[in-house]
């Protein structure tokens, strides 16, 4: 039993000043968090303060972000009970923000509120039609022949998708904006300021069309995930005002295009530089995406894609805070008993990319995937615990069904080496944009 005379420490860390840790964070996520790690062990502290978000958010903290890189740090983290943890806090010093949608609340709101979102998200709703004909007149656009940013792309098309699957029954001129909008929300050729800008207008965008929507949806006979959220804000308990049906909506939009495009690019990287693993995705692909309409089953059997996406998820998460917690009562990991305060990080760079959870953890090798579930504690690059990222399913989904048509229609030869990770805002997206050529193969 803990006694109250035990001490409450932090691991360690560097001595620098608060901002110039930041300042060596936000450079460089990820070669700073390796450095790190070889310099201090695991865990290890980091003094980031809000992350640059001091003026944007008023929860109470220790400006102490202590890095899990170790299967039982995790476990301990997302298996704490939910007293001793919180997961709004922490999102809500992250991404500076003080809203009401599902990243940011706790407890029984947070568990309805994924109870509604889920069924959108499992994986179990059939979004092949959207997919397909987005990835048709994408794929049908791409330039050949010259050199290409295929990163971008990515974002355009993932814009695409994710407005019809929770905007889809606005019109098609607002849909078209709003896909045209997303991107800018992520991109490292806008400034800090321009990209919140960017979110600002996604959420006016959205809000200006919310009056009447649920009618015309109705008028329609079908729904997207605005109107869902919609019909349980009218049949609720009043927690769904319309500025959290319109954060709710933004959130997805932004996640829902941004992480997704952001793994594609990796994965399209790696597979252009491997002949190996070109050669394996084309064997079992085959010619089967050759007709059209496509039908959800023809995706349920790519165990090679599948492997491609985990393995591009392994070496190139999205971000070095992959999940986070606030410690809400003193939490032991490890040798620690750490304070209240304290924001707890499940850093998936470094845990996925450790040589004794993973044999040439710096190569790019789908087989490590194949006929395997990875343990929730060494690969998670969605997140953990009850806050395990809403839409794992559907984006997982997506991905395999992208990857796949692609393969079947085009090869991409690059431009240079794997290149190294740059921030595009939040995420982690290859710094050239994932430059390539593109050439036809029929």
């Amino acid at each position: 039993m803990r006694t109250t005379t035990e001490v409450q420490s932090v691991p360690p860390g560097p001595d620098a000043p608060a901002a110039d840790q930041l300042g060596w964070f936000e450079r460089n996520p990820f070669a700073c968090v390796e450095e790190a790690s070889r310099r201090y062990g695991t865990p290890f502290t980091l003094r980031l303060g809000s992350l640059g978000n001091e003026s944007l958010v008023d929860v109470e903290h220790r400006g102490e972000w202590v890095f899990l890189t170790r299967p039982e740090q995790l476990q301990a983290m997302y298996t704490a009970p939910a007293s001793m943890t919180s997961g709004a806090h922490a999102n809500q010093v992250f991404f500076g923000t003080m809203e009401e949608s599902v990243g940011y609340i706790d407890g029984r709101a947070h568990r309805r509120r994924r109870s509604q979102l889920h069924p959108a998200f499992s994986g179990n709703r059939d979004y092949v039609a959207i997919i397909a004909q987005a990835v048709d007149s994408h794929l049908a656009a791409w330039p050949r022949d010259t050199p290409f940013e295929l990163f971008p792309a990515l974002q355009e098309l993932t814009s695409e998708v994710i407005t019809e699957v929770v905007c889809g029954n606005f019109d098609a001129a607002d849909r078209r904006a709003l896909a045209r909008l997303l991107p800018r929300t992520e991109n490292a050729r806008f400034t800090g300021d321009e990209m919140l800008a960017a979110d600002d207008a996604v959420r006016e965008f959205v809000a200006e069309r919310m009056p009447g929507h649920l009618a015309r949806s109705e008028a329609l006979g079908r729904d997207d995930v605005l109107t869902s959220l919609l019909r349980h804000a009218a049949e609720g308990d009043g927690s769904l005002t319309d500025e959290v049906v319109r954060d709710e909506v933004f959130s997805l939009l932004y996640t829902g295009f941004s992480t997704t495009a952001n793994t594609l690019a990796w994965a399209f990287v790696e597979v252009m530089h491997s002949e190996r693993v070109q050669r394996a995705l084309r064997a079992e692909v085959g010619g089967r995406f050759r007709h059209r309409p496509l039908a959800r089953e023809e995706f349920g059997d790519l165990d090679y894609v599948d492997a491609t996406v985990m393995e591009a998820l392994r070496l190139h998460p999205v971000s070095a805070l992959n999940g986070v917690r606030m410690v809400s009562e003193p939490l032991r990991i490890d040798d620690y008993l750490l304070p209240s305060g304290t924001i707890l990080v499940h850093c998936a760079h470094v845990l996925q990319r450790s040589p004794d959870l993973y044999a040439d953890p710096l190569g790019f090798s789908p087989e490590r995937f194949l006929g395997k579930q990875p343990d929730q504690y060494v690969w998670g690059p969605f997140g953990g615990g009850t806050r395990t990222c809403v839409g794992r399913g559907y984006a997982l989904a997506e991905m395999r069904m992208i990857l796949a048509m692609a393969v079947s229609e085009i090869r991409l030869d690059p431009l240079g080496p794997v290149p190294r990770a740059r921030q595009q805002g939040i995420f982690m997206g290859p710094a050239d944009q994932a430059r390539c050529l593109v050439r036809s193969l029929r």
